[in-house]
This record gives structure tokens, sequence and C-alpha cells, in this order.
């Protein structure tokens, strides 16, 4: 194999399958990404059997072939050199020679007979969305997904697509966040799947705000794909919670705030609450909630931040770190908090925008 690449784009590349590489691996090749040549195009894969990543960069291919090189090294060499033209040249036993300006490498590589395959198999039918809304979406949920590695089923989010809508739901058993957007275009096939959180992860960072994107759903894989981008993950086995349960159909009591007010003084209140669960005291009262916190070592705080809300007082107590969260994931200037009582869980959404909401389950304090 022999190519020549531009140094930019071949970063840009590097840089999209990286993130897929895990710094320990079982098998050796599974720390290497795969250079393969294809007509006028040098393709990056990177895998670790449970997600996969194929990225095409533009190349000049003098000699076609493949080669597996370290993941982590390649990029470290490739964000030092200078922004000039790189040539790529396999040479025996697998060793590679790279070269950029004046600097020149020799890197011990891996034959590509061992790597595992990476493609779109019997993809369904590809469902087109709009990679902004996609991203946005997944902002609105992916907090709420589980690190309870014994919760496997929790350590996703589940990606439903049922008539002209797509839902995202995330939950840890404490809260649950859902986002709901409509989708353009004809009717899609009802398909559902617990993608793993690493591959959401994956797609909020490459896919840019502009992008359309596609993606598909099969028995037991999930595929988005760009202009030159595959993304391929092994869906989580196991049964996802009727998540349409556990939001609450019924809110007798309904706060309006300004978002920025509430998240400031939550932070300030929460800095004397136990370090553990982060409990924080929510006291409703007519145009008013008061937030207070305590910790036998370290004192009480308490703060009060206007609110539209004329109902009878009303206690209730969250953990402040799952507050935050739901807000952060929020882009507007004011919020709502509905809640029914002490004991039952409260709803934070936005006011201006419909679609995407989170329930918390209370604390005792």
């Amino acid at each position: 194999m022999e190519v020549q690449v531009d140094r930019d784009g071949f970063l840009r590349g590097l840089q999209m399958v990286h993130n897929i590489v895990e710094p320990r691996q079982t098998l050796p090749i599974l720390a290497n990404v795969l250079l393969e040549t294809e007509p006028e195009t040098l393709r990056l894969t990177a895998t670790d059997l449970e997600v996969g990543a194929r990225v095409s960069v533009p190349a000049k291919v003098v000699a076609a072939g493949a080669i597996t090189i370290s993941a982590r090294k390649l990029l470290e060499i490739v964000k030092e050199l200078p922004g000039a033209p790189l040539s790529l040249k396999t040479q025996e036993n697998a060793w590679v020679a790279l070269r950029c300006g004046g600097a020149s490498y020799k890197l011990v590589g891996l034959a590509p007979d061992d790597f595992p395959p990476v493609g779109e198999g019997g993809a369904g039918a590809w469902i087109p969305m709009d990679g902004k809304l996609l991203r946005d979406m997944l902002a609105q949920t992916m907090f709420a997904v589980s690190h309870d590695e014994s919760r496997y089923a929790l350590n996703g989010v589940l990606f439903v697509v049922q008539d002209h809508e797509l839902r995202l739901v995330a939950t840890d058993g404490h809260r649950l966040a859902l986002a709901v957007q409509q989708l353009p275009g004809a009717a899609a096939a009802p398909v559902s799947g617990i993608v793993p959180r690493k591959a959401m992860q994956e797609i909020a960072r490459i896919v840019g705000a502009g992008e359309d994107v596609e993606v598909a759903i099969t028995d037991n894989q999930f595929m988005l794909r760009m202009s030159n981008v595959l993304l391929i993950a092994r869906l989580i086995e196991g049964t996802f919670p009727n998540y349409a349960q556990v939001v609450p159909r019924s809110h007798p009591h309904r706060v309006l705030l300004s978002r920025p007010a509430l998240v400031a003084a939550l932070r300030r209140v929460s800095v004397l609450s136990e370090e553990r669960t982060r409990p924080v005291k929510f006291v409703f009262a007519p145009g008013l909630l008061k937030l207070t916190a305590y910790s036998p070592d370290f004192g009480e705080a308490e703060e009060q931040v206007e609110a539209q809300y004329a109902g009878d007082e009303m206690v209730i107590g969250f953990n402040s770190r799952y507050v935050l969260d739901a807000l952060g994931a929020q882009a507007a200037e004011q919020v709502v908090l509905e809640v029914k009582d002490g004991l039952s869980p409260g709803v934070v959404k936005s006011f201006e925008e419909e679609g995407s909401l989170c329930v918390i389950m209370p604390m005792r304090i």
C-alpha cells in the first residue's frame, strides 16, 4: 500500500475513529486503526467489537493495500506534523513508512487479516434526519443513562421510531429523560433498540450542526451514516422499563421559574448538602421557591427564588445533582417544575418548547 493524503483531513478522520479504541485490549489488533485503500480514498476503521466507526478521506492511491497501525501513536504523530502532504507506504514485515514535510517515521504495523469486519451488513430501511435534531435530543437524554454495569439494559439510550416520531429515552432508576421530535417525510416502519452509551457519545461528538444523517436499526445493530462516516453499534440485549408508566399524568402543582436563577441558587445551596446524595429541600409557596440544604458537619444554607406559583405550600426533596443535570439539558430561559405531592416524582421541562422532559424521583429529607 502507498497513499498520499492531506494531513488535516487525515487528522480529522483519525480523531473521529480514535475514541472507539479502548486503551486496554485483550486482542492487540483492536488497539489499531485499519487503513485500507479504495479508488481515490483512504478508509480508516476502528472497533472495540461493540462499537465500530469507519471514515473515508480523499487520497491519492499509488498502490492499493491495507495495514493496521496503533491508533493512539498514529494520532499523536499526526497531531504534531506540519500542514503538508502526508505519505504512507507499507514495507516488509508490516512496517509502515510515514513522511510529511521533513519528518519521517517507521512504524510497526500488524497485518489486516485478523481485524474484525465493520460493515453495514443487512441494514434495514434508512431513516433520514437532521443532525442537529439528533444531537440536541442526545443532550436532553444522555445524562440520565445508568453507569451501573449490573443494570445492563439501562446502560444505553432507548431509540424508538414510530410513525412520524423519534423518541429517545434514558433512565438510571432514579430519573428518566425523554425527548420526542417529529420526523419529516413518510412514516417509517416501527423500530426500536437500546443503543450503548459509548455509541451515543460518539454520535454527539462527530455529528455536525448542519449535517444530514441516516439511521437504521436491525435485530442486533444500530447504524448511522453521513457522507463519509459510518458508525455501527451492537444493540444492548435486555428489556427497557416501560417509560410511559413512569411519566406522571397529573400535576396539581406547576411552578414557572427562571432557569439561570434556579441553577445559580441550587448550586449555591447544594454546597452544604450531604455529599453523596446531594439532597435539597424544595418548599413551594405563593410567588417563590425556597431551597434549603443541611450538613451536620458544615452547617445549613437557604435561598429564595422568584416563581410563578399560586397553590398551597408544598415540600419535596430532590437530589440537587439530578435537578441540575435536567436544567442543564434545557436551553430555554424559563422552565417548569411540575409536582403532585411530596412523595411523587417531579417533572422538569422547558416552558417555551415541547418535546423533552426529565422525571426525577423524590427524596425523604
